[in-house]
């Protein structure tokens, strides 16, 4: 699949190198770290030679390259080379040419970022200088605010979460800001592709960035922030018999709006959503639960408080309703008590020496806050300046957004090439991200090639309690390889060990460069 996407080859003619000089070009060396990286060998970089010692580095790599040629030093300052031509416009060259040789058209590029955690100081004592990563504390959405992070942006098509493009960030970077430069300096690579619409969630929608992408004619799709003021209006004013329920989808119900917020003409879609209703009634109940409560203790207290007058008890009781958001009073009862300064018995007419108040009112629970604040919560805005889609087709390509954060999730795992980053500078960590986003782009492409061949073929694999699929991850394809082994004897002959009958049957689907590396002819 790196072949196939053309990934050397990019880079190769890219950077300037004197290739007879060299033992590993860049493009090679950046071949290796990918593999290394899906491998999910979990190995730090220098430990790379040992990673390839039982690897057939003639058919991963090319011939004449030994597993010591591919050492921390050589890998590292292929880095370097990465870092000095630039990896945002390196990955953009080399994802135009890979959704070229697949043919690929990626209608809708979904924008995200997500923070990293890396072990080290390195230049966060600093002051930021320009073209060099400034890593530091920033709002961890790596959920580790004791380290020190670098930020990953990125956007990918729609369909199977392919990487189009990345970027990194300081790490105190906001989305607000970066999402918008992001969009604005990269929208011509894009439009390379095709002539897409950015997906991104609410962070992109600000006053200014609306501004900056209708002057740059740039299309897009989100999510409406909540604080706005419409939105609250919008939201008070609806009811779910007014809206149309989505034709595909009986989860979701809509209706269509105008507006021009920061004068910019767009459509609302305003969604109402039953998973989010589901997940509103639980955290709802439970606020309500606690507040209720708290309320009802209140009120307890207060009933057994005596007051000297009723007028005394009256006002404790019209100060307390006044507090209340979820009880209401149903009856106004003050309850008075005879006291006697003598002990024991009253006599028969005897007088009290003074009286005492106290309150046995009746209270009942307030439904409608509960349903206001369940619907409001059931609700969310979807916005885009493109007047010409229809509305649930903005409601699907925003779901689809997920496809940015599962790859996020693919390089943060643990098993990748590394959950928290280690290098000797700042400038490395930027090139190995564009490594390992470069990874993703690998996993996802041939997850694609992989079932697209064989739903193509009719054909199945097998899944991991051993029943035929059309669907398999790349990490479990992977894993069904692993026990694969290249014996040679001597310069005579080879021979591939352990394939099984479903290896030969996705071998086939995926084509003879796939099928010679196996032997398969």
């Amino acid at each position: 699949m790196i072949d196939e996407l053309g990934i050397v080859e990019s880079i190769d003619n890219a950077i300037k190198q004197d290739k007879k000089e060299r033992k590993v070009t860049i493009g090679e060396a950046v071949k290796a770290m990918i593999l290394n990286g899906l491998g999910f060998a979990n190995r730090q970089l220098y430990l790379v030679p040992q990673f390839f010692e039982n690897k057939p580095l003639d058919i991963l790599i090319r011939k004449g390259i030994e597993p010591s040629n591919l050492n921390d030093t050589v890998l590292g300052r292929a880095l370097d080379s990465l870092y000095e031509y630039g990896v945002t416009p390196l990955f953009s060259l080399i994802s135009e040419k890979a959704f070229e040789n697949l043919k690929l058209e990626a209608k809708y590029h979904h924008l995200d970022s997500t923070a990293i955690h890396v072990d080290g100081k390195y230049n966060s004592n600093e002051e930021p200088k320009e073209g060099v990563v400034h890593i530091t504390k920033g709002y961890s959405k790596d959920h580790r605010p004791d380290l020190n992070q670098v930020m990953l942006e990125m956007i990918c098509e729609n369909s199977h979460g392919i990487p189009l493009a990345m970027r990194a960030l300081d790490g105190n970077s906001s989305d607000k800001v970066s999402f918008e430069k992001m969009v604005i300096e990269h929208v011509e690579s894009l439009n390379k592709t095709t002539t897409g619409i950015v997906v991104a969630d609410s962070a992109i929608y600000t006053a200014d960035n609306l501004v900056s992408f209708r002057d740059n004619h740039i299309k897009w799709i989100t999510r409406v922030p909540n604080q706005i003021k419409d939105t609250k209006e919008i939201m008070n004013l609806l009811s779910i018999d007014r809206m149309t329920p989505h034709s595909k989808d009986d989860r979701y119900s809509y209706i269509s709006l105008g507006n021009s917020y920061a004068d910019v003409n767009q459509q609302w879609i305003v969604v109402h959503s039953f998973p989010a209703k589901d997940r509103a009634k639980k955290s709802i109940s439970k606020k309500f639960d606690k507040l209720v409560n708290k309320e009802i203790k209140a009120f307890d207290s207060l009933k057994s408080t005596l007051f000297s007058c009723e007028d005394d008890a009256n006002r404790a009781l019209n100060k307390l309703v006044k507090k209340f958001s979820l009880l209401e009073l149903v009856d106004k009862k003050i309850v008075e008590h005879k006291r006697y300064k003598k002990a024991g018995k009253p006599k028969k007419n005897q007088q009290p020496d003074f009286y005492e108040y106290s309150i046995d009112s009746s209270f009942c629970f307030k439904i409608e806050p509960y349903y206001q604040e369940v619907w409001k919560k059931s609700l969310f805005i979807l916005a885009s300046n493109d007047l010409n889609i229809k509305p649930e087709e903005i409601i699907d390509v925003y779901k689809n957004q997920f496809v940015v954060e599962r790859g996020f999730r693919f390089i943060k795992s643990p098993e990748f090439l590394a959950d928290s980053l280690y290098l000797k500078k700042p400038e490395r960590i930027e090139a190995l991200l564009f490594i390992m986003t470069l990874c993703l782009m690998v996993y996802a492409s041939l997850e694609r090639k992989i079932r697209t061949s064989l739903k193509d073929k009719d054909e199945f694999f097998i899944d991991q309690k051993g029943k035929p699929t059309q669907n398999p991850t790349t990490r479990w394809v992977f894993q069904t390889f692993t026990d694969i082994h290249l014996l040679s004897i001597g310069d005579i002959q080879q021979i591939v060990m352990n394939l099984k009958d479903y290896h030969y049957t996705l071998l086939r689907c995926l084509g003879r460069s796939y099928q010679i590396n196996y032997l398969v002819i």
